[in-house]
């Protein structure tokens, strides 16, 4: 049974409490200038299915310099594809004017004209703008200062039978930009939805196309998938869909081996549990890499961090197939080495009071210790012992 839009307008109100006021400030100036503004996509998704957002995206018939004027703290970002970032302390609110399809004048017209292509924003009416989204359920608009709810792409519909669905054709969607396939198969992971049948179909066929996908936004995606609560059950989806094959063939091989593949996902399901900071992207990588290190070598004493550092087969996956950073790879590399200094705990208590406070102190200190957890070369007896000698050292 389809619920009605009453439904799920008294869902998302009982939710309202769920939204950060920042945002309603920034909506309500708009408002007050008599212009649209929605909170959109993702957000309103979430609140729909009882998850808590973390981003709140707006959308606004406002230009991007009426924005601007009209919303303290904001600035414009992009040359073709102008948005506004409003600041609020430590949080930016993404204003997005509404968009929609260039006609193939106007494409051809941006082509040749080096001025108007740096200014290729084509900007639409609300509904035009719905249109333009990729999957029904990220087309939902919400005003929670009214408490209007709008979808024009059934997008409630498909919250009802939990199914993620393209808007347009799937397959000319998938070649207009590869990363949906990740973005389909994630979302679908996230809410526990299903991938409805014509574009798991397009995303089987069109796999080929992930190959065009530009490796800083496939490493936005592996982010958003190693931060997932079934992370381990999300990355079986990945290679039974043959995502692994086409742009992380190592984790590909990984996963052909059973053995690998079971001891590689308990090691990615421990990282919530040990609490690696999933929010610094360098603790997220380190717990990832170090998993497939572990998987690999089978024992954390026969890896020679120092010998991959120079194997270019290894920095090539870490740089080209995940996304790491040279800098964020350091940090990673410098971490591992330091479990050692960890390890001997006996070896530490002989030192005096400025070597052992180097080791405290160390800015590797803390990522080391999780992923000596991680790997059960320490314990968390080891644990509390290095807490307890952090504390003694802040007295």
């Amino acid at each position: 049974m389809i619920k009605d839009q009453q439904h799920y307008l008294n869902v998302i109100r009982k939710a309202n409490a769920d939204i950060d006021p920042q945002a309603i400030g920034i909506l309500k100036r708009l408002k007050d200038s008599n212009f649209d503004s929605y909170l959109v996509g993702g957000c309103v998704r979430d609140l729909l299915v009882g998850i808590k957002p973390k981003d709140f995206d707006i959308a606004t018939n406002a230009l991007p310099n009426e924005v601007k004027r009209k919303v303290p703290y904001s600035f414009i970002i992009g040359r073709r594809f102008k948005l506004v970032h409003a600041r609020r302390g430590d949080k930016i609110f993404e204003i997005a004017t509404y968009r929609r399809e260039a006609t193939a004048e106007e494409l051809e017209a941006n082509h040749f004209s080096e001025l108007q292509f740096a200014e290729e924003n084509f900007f639409g009416t609300l509904v035009e703008d719905s249109f333009r989204r990729d999957f029904t359920v990220n087309a939902l608009f919400y005003d929670p200062i009214s408490e209007t709810l709008v979808d024009h792409c059934h997008g409630l519909e498909d919250i009802t039978i939990k199914k993620i669905r393209m808007i347009g054709d799937p397959a000319q969607r998938i070649k207009e930009d590869p990363v949906r396939i990740l973005r389909a198969i994630r979302l679908s992971q996230k809410l526990h939805f299903s991938i409805e049948h014509e574009l798991r179909k397009a995303i089987h066929d069109h796999m080929n196309e992930l190959e065009r996908a530009v490796l800083p936004r496939r490493r936005e995606e592996w982010i958003k998938f190693f931060k997932l609560p079934t992370v381990d059950l999300a990355l079986v989806e990945l290679f039974d869909l043959n995502v692994f094959q086409k742009v992380i063939p190592t984790w590909h091989k990984l996963f052909l081996d059973d053995y690998k593949q079971q001891m590689f996902r308990s090691y990615i399901r421990q990282i919530n549990e040990i609490g690696f900071d999933i929010s610094d992207n360098v603790e997220l990588f380190a717990a990832v890499l170090y998993s497939y290190l572990l998987t690999e070598f089978e024992h954390p004493l026969k890896i020679n961090i120092n010998t991959l550092a120079e194997d270019s087969q290894f920095q090539h996956f870490c740089k080209e197939e995940l996304g790491i950073f040279k800098a964020e790879l350091v940090s990673i590399e410098l971490a591992i080495q330091f479990i050692r200094a960890l390890r001997d705990q006996d070896h530490y208590l002989k030192k005096g009071d400025r070597k052992r406070n180097s080791i405290l102190n160390s800015q590797h200190f803390d990522l080391a210790l999780k992923l000596g957890l991680l790997s059960g070369e320490m314990n968390h007896h080891d644990f509390q012992f290095w807490m307890q000698e952090k504390h003694s050292q802040s007295e």
